[in-house]
């Protein structure tokens, strides 16, 4: 991870280091009133890899990564309006908010995701819509168990940031990540096919689960109590239609404390990976 030290210093005049990090074919932009910079490298693979830092006004900050498509090769970067302003060979603009550039929407990775690119793409084109930094839910109007959700509105969705419905027998909390309520609204339809097909995403996905993590070496038993203490809690439906499933363990075996199983899925409901979450 670059220095933060190096841009902190860019913002006070001194950029010898910036330019430095940048090199002859980089490209840097300094913010002073959001006392942030963006800089883009030519990146090992013929790409580019961007870098968004941020810092404190009192010390401290953040530099972070931004996922930079190959489709957009930028060319140069402005400030503008509260905004930074990225300028593809052809033109094409992507502006965002320090904050907006620095979501991550989630993508099912490269490995498993054919269309990766077509995803990262789509969700960078939209930079200005996504969130501006992270959010936390409000005690204020959240939905009670059981809310009829198809019956709300998609900004309503959004600021809610989350509907538990029932599913299968049991209440699921269900949110899309990174969506406005033009998504929201677009995701709707494919979202509910989801959840009233959520016996069998369960099951594949508890099976997916027992697999990915499994040593090779476990009785049937083992097999079956673990589908039998594991259960979906959340439904996270990405931009792209693809969606994750969050698992946890009731019976505590399974999981380290603190933890739960996550299992990404693509949009025809087929799992693909599985990851371990905080």
């Amino acid at each position: 991870m670059d220095d933060l030290e190096i841009f902190a210093s860019a913002l006070r005049g001194d950029d010898v280091r910036l330019r430095e990090l940048a090199g002859e074919h980089g490209l840097v932009c300094t913010a002073a009133e959001p006392a942030s910079v963006f800089l883009i490298r030519p990146a090992d693979d013929g790409g580019q890899r961007g870098t968004l830092a941020v810092v404190g006004a009192s010390g401290g900050g953040s530099v972070g990564k931004v996922r930079l498509p190959r489709s957009f090769p930028v060319r140069r970067i402005g400030y503008d309006g509260g905004c930074f302003v990225l300028t593809a060979g052809d033109g094409r603009e992507v502006r965002g908010t320090p904050g907006q550039f620095g979501v991550w929407p989630k993508i099912v990775t490269a490995e498993h995701n054919p269309a990766y690119e077509q995803h990262l793409e789509e969700a960078f084109l939209a930079t200005h819509l996504l969130p501006d930094g992270p959010r936390e839910p409000s005690a204020v109007g959240l939905p009670s168990p059981g809310a009829a959700w198809g019956e709300l509105p998609a900004d309503e969705i959004v600021r809610r940031q989350y509907v538990v419905v029932p599913a299968a027998g049991q209440e699921l909390s269900v949110s899309f990540d990174c969506a406005g309520p033009e998504k929201v609204a677009e995701l709707l339809p494919h979202t509910r096919e989801v959840v009233a097909d959520f016996g069998q995403v369960r099951r594949t996905g508890a099976e997916f689960l027992w697999d990915w993590g499994a040593n090779g070496d476990e009785s049937e038993e083992d097999r079956v109590g673990f589908l039998d203490a594991v259960a979906p809690t959340d439904l996270v439906v990405f931009r792209s239609g693809d969606f994750e499933v969050h698992f946890d363990d009731a019976s505590g075996r399974y999981f380290p404390d603190g933890y739960w199983g996550a299992v990404q899925y693509r949009r025809d409901m087929t799992p693909e990976s599985g990851t371990m979450e905080a």
